[in-house]
């Protein structure tokens, strides 16, 4: 639509029949002749948000204009509708249809962008950001698949939204009020009911994931809700009213999140710039003050971790190379896989899992594997990956597993 910007307007599987706009703000001189590969930003809006709104509101065709750098900019909902907190619907039968959205922001819209823009098309070049809701999003995607970003940030966002009473009150009310008012379905659909589903909740609560972070960088701007810098609450009262509320609940989220943080003696950085409400005229600057920031991430990535943990309630899971699938009686509940490298590993959780490895090994190689004091040999498949069964038992616990050449 421009020099630099593409409009695309896509029908994701994952949320079939409807269809979603994406916009792409490309780096000035783009061109796939050159032969150049570019990091992405995949930058989300909040609540009601369009996929253009970046483009207009947030000024990022101005604020990236100097780096080369693709940025990407998703619906985040239905039509400017409330929006989809970033998850796949419990309740998959409501008025707006198959609501699939993890699946199509990580299944769909990452592999599409790398099909057809000239991306680094691994973690050490990719990055995930946004605003309210979308900063919300961007840590929780980063939290559940942080295989595949190197960078989060979130502004304004609310990156916790159950481990602790405060922010789960707040979480729910806010949710709620999205999907009725908003969305026009039921308070619960995105997560379930917080008696019968909390697994589910605590499972994309980024502050219960915290340590799958570890291999991201992490980056936070929150405000107290005061009016600040871009305020006026004497011309504007009602509108710093609402705002200044929202971003009032959405600091002591991200303050509780940092408090865990802290706890996992893991760090990040936190831009608290004291007065300021929930507007656009601070994201805009979050947006610039954040974009050196993540051009120097890219330029210097972290390696992969040579040890891999990751915690997950899904009974199916791959991040890192590592494939687990647990057969168990209850279909979400918490494993972790910890310590996870050449050697061995340590699972912990309940049920039959299967486990297979990255392709650490030589093909059709040999392996001696001891686990709960017994030992057996196993021949690694054609790409160099052991297939392992772990009996973990009906009540969560602990194996540990060594894995030597024979």
């Amino acid at each position: 639509i421009d020099d630099r910007q593409l409009l695309a307007t896509i029908a994701p599987k994952a949320l079939a029949p409807k269809s979603i706009t994406v916009r792409i703000l490309l780096p000035v001189g783009y061109s796939p002749a050159a032969e150049a590969r570019y990091p992405v930003l995949y930058l989300f809006p909040g609540t009601s948000g369009h996929s253009y709104d970046w483009m207009t509101a947030g000024d990022a065709p101005k604020t990236t204009e100097p780096y080369r750098l693709i940025t990407v900019s998703s619906d985040i909902g239905f039509d400017g509708d409330g929006g989809s907190w970033f998850t796949n619907w419990v309740d998959q039968h409501t008025a707006l249809g198959k609501s699939q959205w993890e699946t199509y922001d990580i299944h769909e819209l990452v592999p599409w962008i790398d099909a057809n823009l000239d991306t680094i098309r691994s973690r050490t070049g990719r990055a995930v950001a946004g605003l309210s809701m979308g900063g919300y999003g961007a840590t929780e995607l980063a939290a559940r698949h942080p295989q595949l970003f190197v960078q989060q940030a979130s502004f304004s966002g609310a990156p916790e939204i159950d481990r602790d009473l405060e922010a789960r009150l707040g979480a729910e009310a806010v949710i709620g009020a999205t999907m009725v008012g908003l969305n026009g379905v039921e308070a619960n659909a995105p997560y379930g009911n917080h008696i019968s589903d909390e697994i589910n909740w605590e499972g994309h609560d980024p502050a219960r994931l915290i340590t799958n972070l570890r291999p991201v960088k992490l980056w936070f701007a929150t405000a107290d809700g005061l009016p600040g810098q871009y305020d006026d609450p004497v011309t504007d009262p009602g509108g710093y009213a609402g705002s200044g509320t929202v971003e009032s609940l959405t600091h002591v989220s991200t303050d509780l999140f940092l408090k865990h943080l802290h706890e996992a003696h893991m760090t990040g950085y936190v831009y608290d710039y004291g007065k300021g409400t929930h507007t656009w005229p601070y994201w805009a600057r979050d947006l610039r003050k954040f974009i050196p920031t993540l051009m120097q991430t890219f330029a210097n990535p972290a390696p992969r971790p040579q040890r891999i943990s990751y915690l997950s309630i899904n009974p199916t899971w791959r991040q890192w190379g590592w494939q687990v699938s647990i057969t168990r009686p209850q279909p979400l509940a918490f494993s972790r896989l910890s310590a996870a490298g050449r050697t061995g590993f340590v699972l912990g959780g309940n049920g039959m899992a299967s486990v297979v490895t990255p392709p650490y090994y030589s093909p059709r190689g040999v392996y001696s594997v001891t686990k709960g004091g017994s030992t057996q040999h196993l021949v690694a498949d054609e790409t160099g990956r052991l297939h392992l069964s772990v009996p973990l038992g009906q009540s969560p616990r602990k194996v540990s597993v060594a894995i030597n050449p024979n």
